[in-house]
């Protein structure tokens, strides 16, 4: 080794070691101890999660409603080996027991509307008990219930509407119209189905209570045909009977709020052939995932993905036969 060599290592150590000893002493100058009560606001996640971004014209809050502990992945892709789902989240860095997934509810503020996207699991925990904060990260966010003049909805399921009633009947969003396929509203509010068991009686429960008391407000939607302005009606079936995707258009630009058509960036993208064990028609939820995606991909589309990781916004790239998402950057 040369002396020059030797020389600029020991030249680089002495200012390391300079700068460590710096830091040190300014360390113990400048942090005081923790209190208890400091100590308790650091642990778990309290803190509202909201992220605002231009759409074109239109300004888009995602809001966070919490996560939920959809437990082992084993248990969600019944058709597939344990090991293969395992390695496919493992590859991309993703727990498998439990897999704990996003909620991302959206507002839209087009100027002449304010329209939430889907309304969160409200009190219900059956998912475990870091659910239900959409109410107060829309306060943190500075948006009021009662300036949101419509909630457009995915589909039926329990962690998508049920932030529409309280548990004691109230309209938490009282000057808001429901807006959703008719087929979607049909199925879940049949009465038939209230006889159902388990889970299924969960499901239907928990629709009848949001959906039911607002019989006067609700709004149909069709394929291909606009929900409000610059948000068209995007069938996406499968994952239940009247799912459905919406593309919202402003400005050139052009993002598709996915909801349950897309689940999970690793699995939903490289196999969206597996059978995820919540779609009532597994078929035709596959055939929806690759509809989906080829879509996104040929035009271009930036997904909001309701379950992706927080703010769940993205792109898709194709690979082979298969798909990868590429999330975006934040805007500052």
């Amino acid at each position: 080794m040369s002396d020059v060599t030797l020389t600029s290592m020991n030249r680089r150590a002495f200012v390391m070691s300079s700068a460590a000893g710096v830091l040190s002493s300014a360390a113990l100058l400048a942090f005081k101890p923790v209190t208890a009560d400091a100590k308790e606001a650091m642990i778990g996640n309290k803190a509202p999660a909201w992220y605002r971004f231009k759409l074109g014209d239109f300004e888009a809050t995602v809001i966070s409603d919490g996560t939920l502990n959809l437990g082992p992945a084993a248990g969600l892709y019944p058709k597939t080996p344990k090991e293969a789902v395992e390695g496919v989240l493992a590859s991309q860095f993703l727990p498998s027991a439990p897999v704990v997934v996003q909620e991302n509810c959206l507002v839209l503020n087009t100027g002449d509307k304010l329209v939430l996207f889907d309304s969160g699991m409200g009190s219900y925990k059956v998912f475990g008990p870091t659910a239900g904060r959409l109410e107060s990260t829309l306060a943190a966010s500075g948006i009021k219930p009662e300036d949101i003049d419509a909630i457009i909805l995915t589909h039926g399921h329990i962690d998508h509407l049920s932030g529409i009633m309280s548990d004691d009947g109230k309209r938490l969003f009282p000057n808001a119209q429901i807006i959703m396929s008719k087929v979607e509203h049909d199925f879940w509010t049949d009465e038939a189905k209230t006889s159902s068991t388990g889970v299924m009686k969960l499901l239907v429960d928990s629709a009848r209570k949001n959906l039911l008391p607002n019989k006067d407000r609700m709004v149909f939607v069709e394929d291909g045909k606009e929900a409000i302005k610059g948000v068209s009606v995007v069938s996406s079936g499968g994952h239940t009977p009247g799912h459905t995707s919406y593309l919202l258009s402003s400005g050139g630009q052009n993002f598709l709020f996915a909801g349950d058509a897309l689940t999970n960036t690793a699995i939903s993208f490289s196999h969206p052939e597996w059978v995820f064990g919540f779609d009532a028609d597994p078929g035709a939820a596959s055939d929806t995932r690759k509809r989906v995606l080829d879509m996104a991909a040929h035009d271009k589309l930036t997904l909001i993905g309701y379950h992706f990781a927080f703010p769940g916004i993205g792109n898709v790239a194709k690979e082979g036969d298969a798909y990868r998402f590429v999330p975006a950057a934040m805007d500052n």
